[in-house]
């Protein structure tokens, strides 16, 4: 039986964010297992043009509109032992909202796109799911000079048996460190479990949309 840790996709940033709230920063995608050897079986027949089309195309998806995606490197097409990576150079303008003299930042990077799938309250066959599979987010924020972190959400933690969802926001010294993972541990699903995991897909689109408060650093009164 398939498990979703033959199924691995890694995604991880360091981000720096602007005193105007723009995103702009570098990303490493890892797909393991079956992630890389789907996406190596459908490059078989795509020239380096249209492999490089492919790859930005999946990450500026992931991010909010007016994105801009550069893919700097890949490596490791042509073997089946080794993990298929690729790095990229992102830019997201106005990615945190001001409010006021804050900046309102959503935590969730790639994922502020985020639909349910499962949308429609009623199902009349069962969910197949190409395979398991688990993704890895972990995303570290600079930021601005003159900024600090005001505030954060508590850790998000959706555990519904044959999904899983943990994000997690950890202030370390002027950068935030982001982690989440997603985990979908079956293939097949009859239809009397449909509405368990149309709540789950539920509940990690609100999870996600999560936000940190960042505010101005007051400076120390002068005697």
């Amino acid at each position: 039986m398939p498990e979703s840790k033959d199924a691995v996709t890694r995604r991880s940033a360091e981000l720096n964010l602007d005193a105007e709230g723009n995103l702009e920063g570098n990303l490493t995608i890892t797909y393991e297992g079956q992630e890389a050897l789907t996406r190596r079986l459908r490059a078989i027949d795509q020239d380096e043009a249209q492999r490089r089309k492919d790859l930005e195309e999946t990450v500026q998806k992931s991010l909010p509109q007016g994105a801009v995606v550069k893919l700097l490197s890949t490596d490791a097409w042509t073997t089946s032992e080794a993990p298929l990576k690729a790095q990229f150079h992102v830019q997201v303008p106005s990615y945190a909202n001001k409010a006021g003299q804050r900046l309102v930042l959503p935590l969730a990077v790639f994922h502020t796109n985020g639909q349910n799938p499962f949308a429609s309250a009623r199902r009349t066959y069962p969910v197949y799911f190409d395979y398991p599979a688990e993704t890895y987010d972990e995303v570290t924020f600079a930021m601005p000079a003159g900024v600090e972190i005001e505030s954060l959400p508590s850790n998000q933690k959706v555990d519904a048996g044959a999904g899983l969802y943990d994000l997690s926001a950890v202030k370390e010294k002027n950068s935030l460190r982001v982690k989440r993972l997603f985990k979908i541990a079956a293939y097949y699903l009859p239809v009397g479990d449909y509405p368990a995991l149309r709540r789950f897909y539920e509940n990690v689109r609100t999870k996600d949309d999560q936000q940190g408060i960042l505010k101005p650093v007051q400076s120390a009164p002068k005697n």
